[in-house]
Formats: C-alpha cells, structure tokens, sequence
C-alpha cells in the first residue's frame, strides 16, 4: 500500500465523522425550524424603498413600499410584460374634515332627491368609502343638511380629498385671518393636516399610490409574508394540529378572560385535548401566493372537517359535509336549519372552548404573531402596548343565500388620528371557508395587479381552506389594492368565517 492510500484510509473514520456530524446539524435546524423564512426575509422587504423629501423642515426620509414592475410577479425581466387595467373602476375614497366645525358628509345620487349620509366628519377628522369615477359627494353644516360647503367629483388616481375652509387661494389675509381664529389646539390641528397633504404629494410622486393614512404613522408591528411572485410558497409549522376527532360536550367548556399568562402552552407541553387531535406533533401549513398586490395565499387544510362541524354545530346547530353528487343528500336537515336560524351573521369569541382557542393560536402562529396578543393579557405581558386586549376580533360568521353577495369593498377605515395617535387599523383578515357552494361565491380581488387579464382574481372556496390577505402595507399605508367582494352565490349556499387582525392595537 503506498502512503498516499494509507494517508487516505487513516483519515477516512475522520471526514465520515465529520460528514455525519453536518448532515446531524441541517437536519436539527430543519426540525427545530417552524418556518421557512427568516427574520430578515421579512425585515429585508425589496419592495420597501427609502424617499427622501422636503417639506421646510429640511431633507427628511421615509422608508415606502414601492409597487414591484409586474414583470417581476412571473419571474420574467423587468419591463417585459405590461400591467393590465381593471374592469372594476372602483376606488378608495377619504374625506377630511380640516376646519373646527362638524360637518355631515353626503353621497349624491343626482337623480333631484336628497343626498344619502355616509358619516359625521368630527373637527379634523376624516371618513370614507368605497367610490367610483365621476360619483359625486358634499358636506353640509351639521346642524343645516342643505347649505352644501363643498363638493367633490371621484377623480382616479386621487383618493383623498379635502375639506379646507381655512386657506383661502389667493387671499393672504383672508387665510391669516381664519387661521387667528383658531385656538391654539386647532392651529395645531391644522398644521398637522396641511404636513400631511404636503407628504401625500411626495408620497404620490414617489411611489404612485396615494396615502391613505395620516403622517406620521409607523409601519406594522407586525410580520408581513412577502409576496414575490405567483405561486410562490412559504412554510409554517404550528404545535395546534387538527382536531380529527370531537370531544364529548361535557369536556368542552368556555375558557376565563382572566387567566391572562396561565394561557401560555410551552412547546413542550400538549395542547389542548390532545387525545383528539391528530398524532403528528406538528401541523405543517403551506401558503400559495395567489396576489402580489395585494399580497393574498391561500392555505389549503387550514381547518380540519372535525372543526368545521364544530364551528357550524356551535353557531348553526347543523353539521356540514363535504360536497355529495345530486340525489345522495336530501336537504331536509339543512333546509330546516336555515328555516330556524335568526340571524346571518354570528360572533364566536376566541373564548368559547378549546377547539376555537386552538384556531386563534393557529392563526397566529400563520401570521407570526404571538398568541398572546390575540387575547386579554396578564399585566406582566407585553407592558409596552398601553392595552391588555386582544388585537383580534372575534370570529364573525358569515352566510350567503343564492344570489346573495357582498360588493367590493375595504376592510380598513380611517382613524381617529387625535383620539387614536397610533392610529390603529384592521392589518390582516383570514377567510376561513366551511362549505363548497354547488356554484358562485368565490372571492374576488377585482384590482389584483397582473398582466395577462382584467378581470379580477376569483378564489373559489373549499371546505377547510384559508385565504390570508392584508390590508396594510410594509410602510404603514392602507392598501388601497385590498378591495375584494363575495361574488354572488348561483347555486347552493355559502358559509365562512371571517377572523381579522388589528395593527398596533384594536380598537
């Protein structure tokens, strides 16, 4: 044997070791982990750019979110393919109140009758709606509904629109002398509003959106999935595993507000009623991008069919299967069950018992957000926040009758900005899908960004399945992109849950 195969052979024991010992080391990492993206993957956001502005106070910087080219969704070069326009011309519309008197704001149908109220706009203040081109709106006195102080005609791209009494063009001393007129409060008011108009230009300039919120606010504070292109996909593990087998009622019961930190469940303790779920010690959930702008998965199995039947016994009385063929189904129990049902809309609390507790934390460990911030807290949790409530609304169910549906519409609102100076928003809402209708209801994103077609993105529903969207984007502006509608159902009916998620706080 030569010494250079000797030299080999003595050092083989050694590298095989050494092999074994790395294979040992990826494999833990791949086990230990629970998703597949990394904190910089989230904090690292290329479509969050930095702008620069000038609004007399000197050079300033903002960190925006800035449209990806559409080219990039499909994974082709920027600039190779074209964005198409939307069939649906709907719009975001804000309205803001910038003078010290309440007024009511008014949509006008302009057919001669009196307008339709929308809200009462508070001093310095803003509202709104969902709008189209060329539709029409005013503001009236609050306490005179027909002395009209302004009106506006929807404009696209323009989305907020201002009420200012206070600046009159052209008239210096006209201006100064309203602007005497107000309280030192109120000046400052002012001034906040005339900052903020001024940044929304540069806004606009920069990134092409208008801004919906009112500057300065923070970004999220929480973690947003990036949405890099179709059919991209993310991995989530979670420790709350599917129910597969229902618990008897006796050993259901309704969990305490109070218990706040007892709540906690380490990862090495077992979840609640364990004995029914299924026995892998983690549940692993695959989000499918569906929309890059707005940033939209699906996650299919999100909910087991166990779970489905117990949310629809808790809130129905009626247990739902999955779709049979015509004539294997009689519908005389579903029939009978809707004939008794009082209302279309129910709210099931996280509280209620275990198996909801488990969706909520299931929830929050697919939006990576701790599950202790999607309910009450003890003190000693999350001090900082100035709130011990839950950022989560209760789960709100949802039923559509054949040709029943909900038009295109937000889920943000406008906040109180004086009251709320953090102003708090809903950031996510989670579809949670109990039934397949025999056809229609699909959920339509109508302005989905995408260069192959105008109609809009029609995500169709199925028993379990989970469609996560945001309504926030990375620099804290709403997303005016999150317009969606329930199509009409054509046949059958529809039944889902809507879970939705406030940024910082809920309010």
């Amino acid at each position: 044997m030569t010494e250079h195969h000797s030299r080999y052979r003595s050092q083989q024991p050694t590298t095989l070791l050494f092999l074994l010992l790395i294979a040992l080391s990826s494999f833990t990492q791949i086990v230990n982990a629970d998703c597949s993206a990394s904190d910089n993957d989230f904090t690292n956001d290329p479509a969050i750019q930095t702008m620069t502005f000038d609004m007399g106070y000197g050079p300033q910087e903002f960190r925006a979110y800035v449209e990806p080219d559409v080219s990039t969704f499909y994974n082709a070069p920027p600039g190779s393919k074209t964005r198409s326009k939307p069939k649906h011309p709907g719009w975001a519309a804000k309205f803001i109140n910038m003078s010290n008197k309440r007024v009511r704001l008014f949509w006008d149908p302009r057919n001669g009758g009196p307008g339709s109220p929308i809200t009462i706009l508070q001093p310095f203040e803003a509202g709104g709606t969902a709008s189209f081109p060329r539709h029409e709106f005013y503001v009236t006195p609050y306490e005179d509904e027909q002395e009209i102080l302004h009106r506006w005609s929807i404009s696209p791209p323009q989305a907020v629109y201002y009420y200012d009494p206070i600046t009159v063009p052209g008239d210096e001393e006209a201006t100064q002398t309203n602007l005497d007129n107000l309280s030192v409060q109120e000046f400052e008011s002012y001034r906040r509003h005339v900052d903020n108009r001024d940044f929304a230009k540069h806004y606009f300039n920069f990134t092409g959106r208008e801004y919906l919120s009112m500057y300065p606010r923070n970004k999220p504070s929480h973690k947003i999935w990036r949405a890099d292109y179709f059919g991209q996909e993310h991995w989530v593990t979670t420790r709350e595993t599917h129910f597969v087998e229902h618990p008897q009622l006796e050993e259901l019961s309704p969990i305490k507000k109070t218990e706040g930190r007892k709540r906690v469940l380490r990862d090495d303790e077992p979840r609640l009623l364990q004995q029914y779920r299924t026995q892998e010690p983690y549940l692993n959930m695959t989000l499918k991008v569906l929309s890059c702008a707005p940033r939209a998965f699906e996650i299919n199995n999100f909910l087991s069919q166990t779970e489905v039947d117990h949310i629809m016994y808790l809130t129905t009385g009626m247990e739902l299967h999955r779709s049979t063929t015509a004539g294997e189904e009689t519908g005389t129990e579903r029939d009978q069950t809707r004939n008794t049902r009082t209302s279309l809309n129910t709210w099931v609390y996280r509280e209620k018992d275990q198996i909801i507790d488990t969706i909520y934390r299931r929830a929050a460990d697919l939006l990576r957000i701790d599950e202790a911030l999607m309910r009450p807290r003890s003190k000693d949790e999350y001090p900082k926040m100035g709130s011990k409530g839950s950022i989560a609304e209760a789960l709100q169910l949802v039923h559509y009758d054949v040709g029943q549906e909900y038009t295109a519409h937000h889920d943000f609102g406008y906040s109180n900005m004086f009251s709320s100076p953090k102003q708090p928003q809903r950031f996510a809402t989670v579809l949670l899908y109990l039934n397949e209708p025999e056809e229609g209801g699909e959920t339509e994103f109508p302005r989905w960004v995408n260069a192959e077609t105008r109609e809009g993105l029609a995500v169709e529903p199925q028993i379990g399945k989970a469609v996560l969207f945001y309504s926030q984007l990375g620099d804290g502006n709403m997303d005016d992109w999150s317009h969606h509608a329930a199509l009409p159902v054509k046949k059958g009916e529809k039944w889902l849950m809507n879970l939705w998620v406030w940024d910082p706080v809920y309010q």
